[in-house]
C-alpha cells in the first residue's frame, strides 16, 4: 500500500477514494445491460438524486454504484444529499435508468464502470485535462481527448445546463439530430424583419358554432434557437366571438415561456375581454407573464392524463420517429364546448387534442372568464359602441358562440437579419419539411355545430356516451392568404427614411383536397441541395427595382416610397453562421400562499409531485379534486349564487362521467381517431396520420383513488437557474394591476347598455 500512496500522492480524501478505485481494477462486475433503450421518461442532467446540484459525493457515486450493478440499500447507503428530491433506491434506479445512454461518456457504445464511471467522479472532483481521461478511454470510444470529454461532461451538469441548449440548434436536441459543424461563426442580428409565412383559408366555420377542430403537421419550424422577445406562430387559429373574445391555438415557438424545446409547442389559451393583460391565459398568470391574485383565476384544468403546463401547454417528445419521409407527425386540437347545466346556460369552453399518447380534453374556462368587461372600456363608451355595432349579434363564447372563421395564419416577432455588408443580408425565415417535393402542413379543418355539442354535453350528463369522436363536418381548404403587409421583408432606416425590401422564398404554399403543403423545387440534385442548405435562413441582395403592389392593399404599403425587390443569392463564403441568443427562461414560481391574495393555490396536506420536461424545466404538481381546484375555487367567491354547493356537486358529477369516458377510450396508438376526426375528407397518400407523441413529463397517472374526478395541476415550473431569468423562490405578491383588490365585478349580460 505505500507504493500505491506514493504513486497517488493525493492532498485530499476526496481524492483518496478516487485513486483508490482506480488503482483497484480487479473488482467482479455484476452484469448489467445497458443496450437496450430506456423505455418511459428521459433526462439530461446528472443530478440523479434531484436536489438541483451534481456532486461527486452523491449523484456520482450513485452512477459508479449502479454501473457496478448495485441495487436497492446498496445501491444509496450513505450518498443521498441531505435535499435530494430522490431518496428511494427505486426512484434512483428509475433515474439512472431513464438516463439511457448519456452515461456513455466516451462513446464506445457501452457503459461500463471503470471506464465512463470513473471519468464522472474524476471530473465531479474537479480533475481536468490528461488527469481525468489517463487509463480510463475505452479503446473504441469515440470522444477520446480531454477536452472532447470535458465538452460533454459540461452538457450533463447542473453548474454548466446552459448547455442543455446548444448553441447551433439553440433548442434541446434528440440523440438522433446530427452533429452540428464544429465550427462556426456567431453573429449579432441588427436589422429587423417583418412579415411571416403565407396563411391557408379554408370555408367559414359555422355562425354561431361551436368551435373549430384542425390537425397540424409537427416539425421544426427554425433553424436555430430564438431567445427571449422573440416568438412566432405555426398556422394558428384565431376564434372569435361575436365582439368580445378570442381563443387563440395552434403550434408556436416562443422560448421565454415555452422554454428550449426542439419542436414548437402547441398553445391552448382564450382571451376574455380583449387583450386584457390579467386574463387568466396560463393557469394562474396573465398576458406578458403577469402573476394575478385569485380573483382573476379563471382557466381550468380539465384532463386528468396530461398536464397542461404555464408557457408550454402541450410539447411533443423529441425523441419519437419523425416520420419525416412519410408526411410526418401530426396533432389534431381545437376548441369546443360542453353544456354543463350552468345555472345560467352559460357554456363551458373546452380544448382538445388527438395525439398519440391521449385523445380528449386538456383544459378550459370557467364560463365567466368570457363575459368580464374591463370597466375603462365600460366608463369610456367603448364597451357600448361594441354593443350597438353588433346589435342583437353581440354575444361571447359562453353566451353565444363562436363566429364564423375561415383560415390559418402566421405570425412573427422580435426577429432581425444579419447584414453582411454590400447589400447582402443573412434572413432568418421559416423552416418548413424539405424530405420530399410536396410536404403536408395543415389538414382537416373542421367545423363543430352547436347542435352536435349539444347532443354530445347530453349524453355526457346522463353518462351514456357510447361513440366520443365529436360530430364535425371538413371543410374545403380554398386559399391561399399572401400580401404584401404578409410577404417577408427586411426594414432599414435610410438617411431617415424607412425603407423595405421584400423577399421571395424558393419555395411555394399551396393546398389540394388533402391540405395545405409547400412545393419545393426537386427539379435537379443542385437545387435540392440548396434549397435544403438555406431552409429556415436565407441569403439575400436588395435591388432598386420597385416591389409591386397589390391591388387591395392598404395606402400605406400602395404609396410607401421606399419599397423594394430582393433576390435570392448563394452563400458569399464558406463561414457557417449562427445567431448569438441569450438563452433565458422564465419560472413560473410557486406562490407564497401566506400572501391573502393566494390562498386557493394553498396545498396543506397534499402530496407534490415532480416531473423533468423535455425543455430542462421541473414542473411541480398536485391533485385536486375539480371542483376544489384554485379557479374553481374562485367561481364560487366571485359568483356564490351560481356555483352553490349544489350545482359544484353537479358538476363534479359531470366531470367524473368525463373522466371516465376518457379513461375507457383514450388510447396509446390509437387505430381509428377516437375526439377529433382525420377521417372526414382525403389525407396524404390516402394514409391516416403518424400521431404525435407528447413530451413524456406531461404525461401522468392518477394515484390510488384519483382516476375519477381529481386533477394534476401545476404550481410551479422552474429552470436551472443558469438559465433562468427571475430566479427562484416564490412569488410573493401578485402583479399590482392584476391583484384581488383590482378585480371588477363587471359581466355581460349583467351590465346596463350605456
Amino acid at each position: 500500500m505505500n507504493d500505491i500512496g506514493n504513486k497517488c500522492s493525493l492532498r485530499n480524501s476526496m481524492l483518496v477514494l478516487v485513486c483508490f478505485i482506480t488503482t483497484f481494477t480487479s473488482v467482479t462486475l455484476l452484469a448489467k445491460d445497458y443496450s437496450t433503450s430506456q423505455a418511459g421518461k428521459t433526462i439530461d442532467s446528472l443530478d440523479v438524486d434531484g436536489n438541483g446540484q451534481v456532486d461527486a459525493l452523491t449523484d456520482g457515486l450513485l452512477l459508479l454504484r449502479s454501473m457496478f450493478g448495485l441495487s436497492g440499500d446498496s445501491l444509496i447507503n450513505g450518498v443521498i444529499s441531505y435535499d435530494a428530491f430522490y431518496t428511494s433506491s427505486s426512484d434512483i434506479e428509475a433515474r439512472v435508468s431513464a438516463l439511457g445512454t448519456r452515461t456513455d461518456i466516451d462513446s464506445d457504445g457501452d457503459i461500463d464502470a471503470l471506464t465512463d464511471g470513473l471519468i464522472i467522479l474524476r471530473y465531479l472532483f474537479g480533475i481536468r485535462g490528461d488527469a481525468m481521461t489517463n487509463g480510463v478511454i475505452a479503446d473504441g470510444g469515440q470522444r477520446k481527448t480531454p477536452d472532447e470529454i470535458e465538452d460533454y461532461m459540461n452538457s450533463l451538469t447542473s453548474d454548466s445546463l446552459v448547455n442543455l441548449v446548444p448553441y447551433y440548434y439553440g433548442t434541446k436536441i434528440p440523440s438522433y439530430v446530427s452533429t452540428p459543424p464544429q465550427s462556426y461563426e456567431l453573429f449579432d442580428a441588427n436589422v429587423r424583419v417583418y412579415g411571416q409565412l403565407e396563411g391557408i383559408n379554408h370555408q367559414p366555420t359555422s355562425s354561431p358554432g361551436a368551435g373549430k377542430f384542425i390537425f397540424n403537421r409537427v416539425y421544426r419550424s427554425f433553424k436555430h434557437g430564438l431567445e427571449w422577445g422573440q416568438q412566432f406562430g405555426v398556422f394558428g387559429s384565431w376564434l372569435g366571438s361575436f365582439g368580445n373574445n378570442s381563443i387563440e391555438g395552434g403550434l408556436w415557438v416562443n422560448p421565454k415561456t415555452a422554454g428550449p424545446h426542439y419542436y414548437p409547442t402547441l398553445h391552448l389559451a382564450g382571451i376574455g375581454d380583449a387583450y386584457h393583460a390579467c386574463n387568466d391565459v396560463q393557469m394562474g398568470s396573465g398576458l406578458y407573464e403577469r402573476f394575478i391574485g385569485d380573483k382573476w383565476l379563471t382557466m381550468i384544468q380539465i384532463s386528468n392524463r396530461v398536464l397542461s403546463v404555464p408557457g408550454v401547454n402541450i410539447a411533443f417528445d423529441m425523441e419519437q420517429n419523425p416520420h419525416a419521409d412519410d408526411n410526418g407527425i401530426w396533432i389534431g386540437s381545437g376548441w369546443s364546448y360542453l353544456n354543463l347545466n350552468h345555472p345560467r346556460d352559460f357554456k363551458f369552453w373546452i380544448s382538445f387534442i388527438e395525439s398519440y399518447d391521449y385523445q380528449g380534453p386538456v383544459n378550459g374556462y370557467i364560463p365567466e372568464h368570457f363575459n368580464w368587461i374591463d370597466p375603462e372600456k365600460i366608463s369610456e363608451g367603448s364597451y357600448a359602441q361594441r354593443r350597438a355595432d353588433y346589435g342583437d349579434n353581440f354575444g361571447t363564447f359562453a353566451t353565444l358562440g363562436s363566429e364564423r372563421n375561415w383560415g390559418n395564419g402566421n405570425e412573427r416577432i422580435g426577429l432581425r437579419a444579419h447584414n453582411l455588408g454590400n447589400d447582402r443580408y443573412y434572413v432568418p425565415v421559416a423552416k418548413l419539411p424539405d424530405i420530399k417535393q410536396r410536404e403536408y402542413l395543415l389538414a382537416h379543418p373542421q367545423t363543430i355545430e352547436i347542435s352536435s355539442m349539444e347532443d354530445f354535453s347530453a349524453s355526457l350528463r346522463a353518462n351514456s356516451i357510447t361513440d366520443t369522436l365529436i360530430s364535425t363536418e371538413d371543410l374545403e381548404i380554398d386559399g391561399i392568404y399572401e400580401s404584401t403587409h404578409n410577404q417577408l421583408k427586411l426594414i432599414e432606416d435610410i438617411n431617415g427614411e424607412e425603407h423595405r425590401f421584400m423577399i421571395v422564398p424558393s419555395y411555394q404554399i399551396g393546398y389540394d383536397s388533402a391540405g395545405g403543403f409547400v412545393e419545393w423545387d426537386h427539379s435537379t440534385e443542385s437545387i435540392k441541395a440548396a434549397q435544403r442548405e438555406q431552409n429556415g435562413y436565407l441569403y439575400v441582395k436588395k435591388l432598386t427595382d420597385k416591389w409591386i403592389v397589390e391591388d387591395g392593399a392598404s395606402e400605406d404599403y400602395k404609396n410607401h416610397p421606399h419599397s423594394y425587390q430582393t433576390e435570392l443569392i448563394d452563400s458569399p463564403d464558406d463561414i457557417v453562421r449562427v445567431p448569438r441568443t441569450n438563452h433565458q427562461f422564465f419560472n413560473y414560481k410557486e406562490r407564497d400562499v401566506t400572501h391573502p391574495d393566494f390562498k386557493n393555490w394553498d396545498t396543506s396536506g397534499k402530496t407534490r409531485y415532480q416531473e423533468n420536461l423535455q425543455n430542462g424545466s421541473i414542473a411541480t404538481y398536485v391533485w385536486f379534486k375539480f371542483i376544489e381546484q384554485p379557479a374553481v375555487k374562485t367561481a364560487k367567491q366571485n359568483h356564490p349564487e351560481t356555483y352553490t354547493d349544489e350545482y359544484l356537486e353537479e358538476l363534479q358529477a359531470y366531470i367524473e362521467n368525463l373522466h371516465t369516458t376518457v379513461n375507457q377510450s383514450s388510447l396509446s396508438n390509437p387505430g381509428e381517431p377516437i375526439f377529433i376526426n382525420y377521417r372526414g375528407g382525403p389525407n396524404p397518400d390516402d394514409k391516416d396520420p403518424h400521431l404525435a407523441k407528447v413530451d413524456p413529463g406531461q404525461l401522468v397517472s392518477a394515484p390510488a383513488g384519483f382516476e375519477v374526478g381529481y386533477v394534476p395541476v401545476v404550481i410551479s415550473v422552474y429552470y436551472p437557474p443558469a438559465v433562468s431569468e427571475n430566479g427562484a423562490g416564490m412569488i410573493t405578491e401578485p402583479h399590482h394591476d392584476c391583484s384581488n383588490a383590482t378585480w371588477t365585478d363587471t359581466y355581460h349580460p349583467d351590465i346596463e347598455q350605456i
